[in-house]
């Protein structure tokens, strides 16, 4: 018995599972959406179907349906299409709405309608007569394309945007208006098609009335066009402010302007150095009134070139010899009116290559001016006594890196020039006498000084930036040169720490022993018996390899020999100017006061220089060899700078950022000026 009862429990079990499985298909297919309608055409298909009597068995042949189809696109712009054609012949009505479709095809969209309208213009049709009346209509359809085609944009799209084409009664009307639209248009020069295409009334439609009144306006005032050509170059410029249908009021407009014209013309063009010559290429133009004249003032010399001309625009150039000079021309141009404009431009005028002199032996732009002894002396003598900028290393609170601050250091300096000249003769342990004193003694002072006096706020004069401290080490020791009369000299020059980039500048005096001296630390050794020589990691200019890649800025830096500061834009204010000093700013002419200092930036302002490598290693020789004539090679350079930014290099700094001027140093020391700038633009506008 129980084992009957298991076999039982079995069985419904099975039978639940398969209950609940019918009943799981039955829900999916009560939730099953119902089936779609068929799409829009093919209801309509049925439609025209049924309107053909082709569903009167309640079926739809193949046959039947092809009809059907080749009728539905005509039927889709004209559902009254079987109340306006017999329908006896079904093929045949097929046949003809497939040729009506093939030809709308070619016609724009926005057209379609309409043209469909004009063929059904006359409706109700027998067969026969819409089979006539198809033939002509796809012809007519055809030379209406190829007129449209043909004209200009603007009106095409105007056509294309007509609201009451209807206006006409056939279509055959309206492809008169608009072949009679395009002859017009076409017998106008190109630039007066432009100018009507744009004019206003045309886009938003372009109406069968406009057009004919449009046509109207335009024959009264077409010979204008071809007689007066300040007239038709006025349009062209203003025919967007006038309507299609009222072009005439354009000539009423001109006139107006023309008597009443208070406008400069605009005036531009190119002045050049050709040889000797200057030419000066320029364009005017004019509002309404024809330019009468362009007057040209070079220095004391004034050219007038009279203008004969129907056209408000004139083109020409005049050429003429030209003294060399730095000049202010004035290019002015004139209407017949008197109205008037100028533009002024300065130019440099000088031959495309030339020889710097130094001597005063050349003509003006040639000759760069050296610094004298006196100058030199007075302004190495200003700089012990007042320097523009301190940099100092911020100690506290330490953020985990280096920082550095800046000061503006004032006379402050002249308290450290003082005490050093005192300390000097109380650093070694016995009296100095001044008379005994030699280079060597200086600078192993300086060194020591500049890296040991302490300060409450600045700390040190020790900044431990290479530059800065050099900077303070070689204005010390070229001020105690000379208090004492010594021949020698301190400069700095570039180096490498890293061995692979520029991170780092050494000071070098020059003497019958030439010394290099630490810049940021404490040490003096004989110049070919220093760290750098014993190093391999270490890379300065006396290497072999040097040349291959940083000869440029060893100038750069030996250059701070001839001036005590780099002329950024603080010391140029703060320092030169003050003291009524000249100098040529750095490039780039920073305000260093507002820069995150990280380094010392090099002097480089050479960046237009063409310096040969043998010119370079020949001054390096020099110190070498203890021969203070380098710094009057050091003196030329920048002179030759001073040149070249009075010349060009100013274009540089302000203005356009440019200039393609440059200066070439051969290597038996001859400095040569590269004047490529040989062209600037002018305009009025």
């Amino acid at each position: 018995m129980q084992k009957k009862f298991k076999l039982d429990a079995g069985k419904l079990i099975i039978i639940l599972f398969l209950a609940y499985l019918a009943f799981l298909f039955w829900s999916m297919r009560a939730v099953q959406p119902p089936p779609h309608p068929p799409p829009e055409e093919e209801q309509e298909i049925m439609v025209i179907a049924e309107k053909l009597g082709f569903l009167k068995d309640g079926k739809l042949s193949e046959d039947e349906k092809s009809i059907a189809i080749k009728i539905y696109p005509l039927y889709k712009y004209r559902t009254t299409l079987f109340d306006e054609v017999e329908t006896d012949n079904p093929l045949l009505l097929a046949n003809l709405s497939e040729q009506i479709s093939e030809i709308l095809e070619r016609v724009p969209l926005p057209l379609q309608d309409d043209m469909v309208r004009f063929l059904f213009s006359e409706s109700p049709y027998t067969l026969e007569d819409f089979s006539n009346r198809v033939m002509i209509f796809k012809s007519q359809v055809s030379e209406f394309l190829k007129t449209y085609e043909k004209l200009p944009p603007r009106i095409k799209n105007g056509i294309e945007n007509s609201k009451n084409i209807y206006e006409v009664n056939t279509l055959q009307d309206y492809i008169a208006i608009v072949k009679l639209l395009y002859m017009n248009i076409y017998e106008l020069p190109p630039d007066i098609i432009t100018a009507i295409d744009n004019t206003q009334g045309i886009l938003d439609g372009f109406e069968p009335h406009e057009i004919e009144e449009f046509l109207e306006s335009l024959n009264s005032i077409k010979e204008r066009f071809f007689m007066n050509q300040t007239f038709r170059e006025w349009f062209v410029e203003n025919s967007r402010y006038f309507d299609a249908t009222n072009i005439e009021a354009s000539w009423d407009k001109f006139v107006q302007e023309s008597q009443k014209d208070t406008t400069p013309p605009k005036i531009w063009g190119v002045v050049t150095s050709e040889g000797k010559n200057i030419r000066v290429s320029f364009t005017i133009k004019d509002n309404v009134n024809v330019p009468k004249e362009v007057i040209i003032e070079i220095g004391a010399k004034v050219i007038t070139l009279p203008i004969s001309t129907n056209s408000l625009t004139y083109s020409s150039a005049i050429e003429f010899e030209q003294e060399w000079g730095e000049y202010n021309i004035t290019i002015t141009g004139m209407d017949t009116k008197g109205n008037k404009q100028s533009a002024k431009i300065e130019f440099s005028h000088y031959p495309e290559i030339f020889e710097i002199k130094f001597d005063e032996s050349g003509e003006e732009f040639q000759n760069a001016q050296l610094y004298t002894k006196e100058e030199l002396t007075k302004m190495w003598r200003y700089a012990a006594k007042y320097k523009p900028l301190q940099i100092y290393k911020i100690v506290y609170p330490y953020l985990g890196f280096d920082r550095y601050g800046k000061v503006k250091f004032d006379g402050a300096m002249e308290f450290f020039y003082e005490k050093a000249k005192r300390d000097l003769f109380k650093f070694y342990h016995k009296p100095l006498p001044f008379y005994s004193i030699t280079p060597l003694h200086i600078v192993y002072f300086v060194n020591s000084y500049v890296h040991s006096y302490n300060m409450p706020y600045i700390k040190t004069l020790r900044s431990s930036i290479c530059g800065y401290d050099g900077e303070t080490q070689v204005v010390l020791m070229n001020n105690l040169f000379l208090d004492f009369n010594l021949k020698a000299w301190g400069l700095q020059v570039p180096a490498s720490i890293s061995g692979w980039r520029l991170d780092h500048s050494e000071v070098i005096v020059i003497w019958e022993v030439p010394l290099l001296v630490g810049s940021n630390y404490k040490g003096v050794y004989v110049l070919g018996k220093d760290p750098y020589i014993q190093n391999d990691n270490l890379f300065y200019p006396y290497d072999p390899d040097w040349f291959s890649t940083y000869y440029d800025d060893t100038v750069e830096m030996m250059v701070l020999g001839i001036l005590p500061y780099r002329p950024d834009m603080v010391s140029v204010e703060d320092f030169y100017r003050r003291f009524n000093l000249r100098v040529t700013p750095a490039y780039p002419y920073k305000n260093l006061m507002k820069e995150l200092i990280t380094g010392y930036e090099f002097f480089a302002s050479y960046v237009t220089f063409n310096i040969s490598r043998d010119y370079v290693q020949g001054l390096l020789e020099k110190i070498q060899e203890g021969d203070l004539s380098v710094l009057e090679d050091l003196n030329k350079l920048e002179a030759a700078r001073g040149l070249w930014y009075r010349l060009d290099g100013r274009n540089l700094y302000y203005g356009s950022k440019y200039t393609p001027d440059y200066v070439t140093v051969t290597k038996d020391g001859k400095f040569y000026y590269v004047h490529r700038n040989r062209s600037k633009i002018f305009s009025t506008s």
